[in-house]
C-alpha cells in the first residue's frame, strides 16, 4: 500500500533521516537568497537569541554575520544557528560585544559575587 507524500508525512520534521540525508538532486544549489532568509528566520526564531542587531549577508554560500549581540555566549550562538543552515559553506563573523551591555552584566555578576560572600 502506497500513501501520497501529504499523508505520509504531515511536515518536514517527520521526514527520515538516513544514509541519504544531504544527498540532493543533480545539480541542485540552495540560491544565495534563499540561504539568507534561512539564517534570518532561524535567527529569528531561536528563544535565546536577541538578533535585532544582527545583520546577515550571504555570497557564494558564505555567510557573513556583522552587527552587535549582548556576550559572547550570544555571538557564539549566532555564529552556530548560521552554520546549521542547509548550503552554508562558512560562517564569518564579524559581530562585535555590545561593550555597555557587556560591563553592565560583568558588575551586576561582581555584585552578586559580593553579595553571597
Amino acid at each position: 500500500m502506497c500513501y501520497g507524500w501529504n499523508r505520509d508525512y504531515q511536515n518536514a520534521r517527520e521526514i527520515p533521516r538516513g544514509p541519504h540525508a544531504g544527498k540532493g538532486p543533480k545539480n541542485y544549489h540552495r540560491s544565495d537568497e534563499r540561504i539568507q532568509d534561512d539564517v534570518n528566520d532561524r535567527l529569528t526564531q531561536h528563544g535565546t537569541l536577541d538578533a535585532r542587531d544582527i545583520e546577515v549577508r550571504v555570497q557564494s554560500d558564505v555567510v557573513t554575520l556583522t552587527g552587535t549581540v549582548d556576550s559572547r555566549q550570544q555571538r557564539r550562538m549566532a555564529e552556530h544557528v548560521a552554520a546549521l543552515v542547509t548550503g552554508v559553506q562558512d560562517v564569518h563573523s564579524e559581530l562585535r560585544i555590545n561593550q555597555m551591555q557587556h560591563q553592565g552584566q560583568q558588575a551586576q555578576a561582581a555584585q552578586q559575587q559580593q553579595s553571597v560572600h
